[in-house]
């Protein structure tokens, strides 16, 4: 049920699409999940075929609000819709069979699902970054049309003389802003919320352009498209607005356009936005070991290790991200750097602001500038009308991912020195400056202080980058946390296959006994084709196929178990004390076990001087 009205179409799609990405096992799960977002309290009251019926109480857009006549909960049918498509992987139309709003106690839903499959919802028009913001922005508007009505409901004896039909006097006084624009990005009308919101009371505002006061304005492509979009920016207060704008006709022949503004600051915001993350729903702060997606935010709890060097990369790196530090994090291929920084931004103050990843060796170096730092219109041929916003504009409020950095050339490396000392960007072909407020996390696999010494990387963005510093180890030198990653990616592997999948000690060796030039990342690949070549439930030797890619001269001689896992315990005893300058107590704390345990060790594997 897809409503027309472009009012009415923006809540649908909103609720779908988080609706669509709710982690669901069974049909049981739904209102309970539908309950954690606060939505209201659902209850199931028959599932026959290919029919599904809730009752809905307490619904967020409705309820204990006065009659008006005609179903309106569009919000909660699209978010129902979602669930339950993502739950059946089935085409699935939701109607309103009830309303609170037609008179009746509760709403009551009625899904149908039909036998074509798809894993496709919407074709949502909207940046991933904004998903969250989307729902936020619909329940925060619906939220207002409530309180407002409430409102006037309450002094209904002292504004008797006010009609609802009086459109010109509720325009002015709703709860957030609205502007009216015509065809041709004019301001036509603009309320008196908008005024106070863009600080440009005094002003004249009827007749001007729109882009003139509301930045990243793109009328054109919304009428093009005839579907809403949409975005944030500063104000000249410094606070964040959430702007919708959408098409509508309010005349068969003239089209208009109608933008709504939110500030972001709104409690209610903050409020749902913690309540989505509660809910496990994960946009894309995702995590799959090896890889930066998966299916909800992943914690500093959540990674474990048993490497005393990787300990302590976590726990810096975990205060760091308590900060606004700009962190450098180096390592092999392969070694997690891209999912540590996300990890680093979904525990800062900034997580419910967007990440943006920006892998600087695989864009082109003339196209690097623009989108980092955008660009205006006709700044270049071919330069989108309206221009663009860059990558730093984007992450405004957030964090931004500059992966691969040793791989940027000079001249841009220069002029990303000036916008991380100056908190600006400018645009291509533009002379404005624009402020940001984006915290950096750069990472590399290459040695930058060598690429300084050599003319390669200017000295002082290396020293503006390296503020925090995170080595991480390549899998190689942590040789314990194989086991532990193995269980990790396996039980991941049998959620996604349907398998009840184990290593068998012999595999388990394998793996062991291999030197990992991929790091985790080959660690995952190699178990993931393993598990589609196993015809049981145990994986052996010869599932693994690690020479596959002719790396069987990196093979080391297969040792029994105890052999490997004793020389990982001497060699981690070793380094320890190394570190430590052969202090016991200090070393035996960093390992986490006794003094005296230490000594019986060192005692087995002949580390004590005579």
């Amino acid at each position: 049920m897809l409503i027309s009205t472009s009012k009415y179409e923006i809540y649908y799609q909103a609720g779908y699409s988080i609706g669509s990405q709710l982690l669901v096992n069974d049909l049981e799960e739904v209102p309970v999940k539908i309950g954690e977002l606060g939505m209201g309290d659902l209850k199931l009251q028959s599932a026959k075929n290919d029919k599904i019926i809730v009752k809905w109480y307490e619904c967020l857009t409705c309820s204990h609000l006065p009659t008006i006549g005609e179903p309106q909960c569009y919000l909660e049918t699209g978010l129902l819709a979602g669930v339950l498509n993502k739950l059946f992987k089935k085409k699935v139309e939701v109607k309103e069979t009830k309303c609170w709003g037609t008179g009746e106690k509760y709403c009551e839903m009625e899904a149908t699902i039909y036998p074509t499959s798809t894993n496709k919802g919407f074709n949502f028009i909207f940046s991933e970054e904004s998903n969250k913001l989307l729902l936020a922005l619909a329940v925060q508007s619906v939220q207002a049309n409530k309180n407002y009505q409430k409102a006037l409901l309450g002094y209904i004896n002292d504004v008797k003389e006010l009609s609802l039909s009086n459109v010109e006097t509720l325009f002015h006084m709703m709860p957030f802003g609205l502007i009216i624009v015509d065809s041709q990005g004019k301001v036509v009308e603009i309320n008196k919320t908008s005024v106070h919101m863009l600080g440009i009371a005094g002003q004249r505002v009827q007749g001007r352009l729109l882009e003139e006061i509301i930045p990243l304005t793109n009328y054109s492509e919304i009428l093009t498209a005839s579907k809403p979009q949409v975005w944030t920016f500063k104000s000249e207060k410094g606070e964040t607005i959430i702007v919708i704008g959408m098409p509508f006709s309010a005349h068969v022949k003239n089209e208009y356009m109608l933008f709504q503004l939110l500030p972001a600051e709104r409690e209610l915001v903050h409020h749902l936005l913690e309540s989505i993350t509660q809910s496990e729903i994960g946009i894309e702060y995702n995590y799959k070991v090896g890889e930066d997606n998966c299916s909800k935010p992943f914690q500093f709890n959540h990674i474990r290790t048993l490497n005393w060097c990787f300990k302590n990369v976590l726990i810096l790196a975990q205060k760091a991200a308590k900060t606004n530090a700009t962190i450098l994090i180096v390592g092999e291929s392969g070694t997690g750097k891209g999912v540590l920084a996300q990890v680093i931004h979904q525990e800062s103050f900034r997580r419910h602001g967007p990440f943006i990843r920006v892998n600087c060796a695989a864009i082109p170096s003339e196209l690097l500038e623009s989108e980092l730092f955008g660009y205006e219109e006709g700044a270049f041929t071919g330069a989108k009308r309206g221009g663009k916003p860059g990558k730093f504009e984007l992450a405004d409020g957030g964090t931004i991912f500059l992966d691969e950095i040793g791989e940027m050339p000079l001249n841009m490396q220069a002029k990303l020195l000036t916008v991380l000392q100056e908190k600006v960007v400018e645009r291509l072909g533009s002379t404005k400056a624009r402020k940001i407020d984006v915290r950096v996390i750069a990472a590399t696999s290459r040695n930058l202080e060598k690429m300084v010494q050599e003319g390669c990387f200017r000295e002082d963005l290396f020293y503006r980058l390296n503020v925090v510093k995170l080595l991480l180890p390549p899998l190689r030198e942590r040789p314990e946390d194989i086991p532990l990653l193995v269980e990790d990616i396996l039980k991941r592997i049998n959620e996604e296959y349907g398998k009840k999948l184990r290593i068998s000690p012999a595999a388990m060796e394998y793996l062991l006994s291999y030197s990992w030039p991929g790091n985790v990342r080959e660690l995952e690949n190699v178990l993931e084709r393993a598990a589609i070549l196993a015809e049981g439930q145990e994986i052996q030797p010869q599932h693994l196929m690690i020479d596959y890619f002719g790396q069987n001269k990196s093979i080391k001689k297969i040792s029994p178990l105890c052999e490997v896992q004793m020389e990982a315990e001497k060699e981690a005893i070793i380094r320890t004390l190394e570190a430590f300058g052969g202090k016991k107590s200090r070393a035996a704390k960093a390992l986490g076990i006794s003094r005296q345990a230490l000594y019986a060790k060192m005692v087995r594997y002949g580390l004590l001087k005579k």
